[in-house]
C-alpha cells in the first residue's frame, strides 16, 4: 500500500498546471497519475447502472416514517381535545380528531422519513472533476506534494493508503468518500481551540 495524495482540478488546464509544478518540484512522473472522475450516480458500478442498489439514506425513510406519523397524529389528537374543550358538540369532535389524527399522521410520516432520508444522505461525496493523484511514498515529502497541489489551484485534497500500479492509482473507487486532508486538520484545530 502506498499513502496516495490527491486533488481534484476543474479543467484539464488546470490538472496540467498541477503536474508540471510537481514535477517541477522533482517528483517523477511515474508518480503522478491524472485521471476524469465522473459525477456521483454515474459510475455505472451495478448491472443497472449508478453507483449504489439504493439511494443513502433510505434505510432510515421508514423509522423516520413511522416516527413522523406518531408525533403528527398526537397533534392532531390535541387538536381535537383542544377544540372539544372549547365546547363543540361530541360528533363534531370525533370527525375532527379523526381528520386531525389522519392529517397530521400523513403530513409527519412524509417529513419523517425525508428528514431521515435527509439525515442519513449527507456523507461526504467525490465530486466529479480532474483528479491529480501523487504517490508520495514514491515522491517523497508529503507536505511538498500537498504545497504544490495547493498552489496549483487543487480544491477537495486528500489522503488516504491505496494501490499504485504502473503510474496509477489501481485501487481508485470513485463512490468512496474522499478522506479530505483539510477536513481532518480543521477538526483537528478546533478540537484544540480553547473554549
Amino acid at each position: 500500500m502506498s499513502t496516495i495524495i490527491a486533488g481534484r482540478f476543474e479543467s484539464s488546464e488546470r490538472a496540467d498546471h498541477a503536474v508540471e509544478t510537481l514535477v517541477s518540484r522533482s517528483i517523477a512522473r511515474d508518480d503522478i497519475s491524472v485521471f476524469f472522475v465522473t459525477p456521483a450516480g454515474q459510475h455505472d458500478s451495478t448491472p443497472i447502472g449508478g453507483d449504489e442498489d439504493e439511494s443513502p439514506g433510505t434505510e432510515q425513510a421508514t423509522h423516520g416514517a413511522g416516527t413522523g406519523a406518531l408525533l403528527g397524529a398526537g397533534v392532531g389528537v390535541a387538536g381535537a381535545l383542544i377544540a372539544a374543550t372549547a365546547g363543540l358538540a361530541a360528533p363534531m369532535v370525533v370527525v375532527a380528531g379523526l381528520g386531525a389524527a389522519a392529517a397530521g399522521a400523513y403530513s409527519g410520516s412524509l417529513a419523517g422519513a425525508m428528514g431521515a432520508t435527509m439525515d442519513a444522505g449527507h456523507r461526504a461525496i467525490r465530486h466529479a472533476g480532474m483528479m491529480v493523484a501523487v504517490n508520495s511514498g514514491n515522491a517523497g515529502n508529503e507536505s511538498e506534494v500537498i504545497g504544490a497541489l495547493r498552489e496549483a489551484g487543487a480544491v477537495d485534497l486528500e489522503r488516504c493508503e491505496g494501490s499504485w500500479s504502473d503510474g496509477d492509482w489501481s485501487d481508485f473507487d470513485p463512490t468512496k468518500p474522499p478522506h479530505l486532508i483539510d477536513a481532518a486538520s480543521s477538526a483537528a484545530s478546533s478540537e484544540r481551540a480553547p473554549t
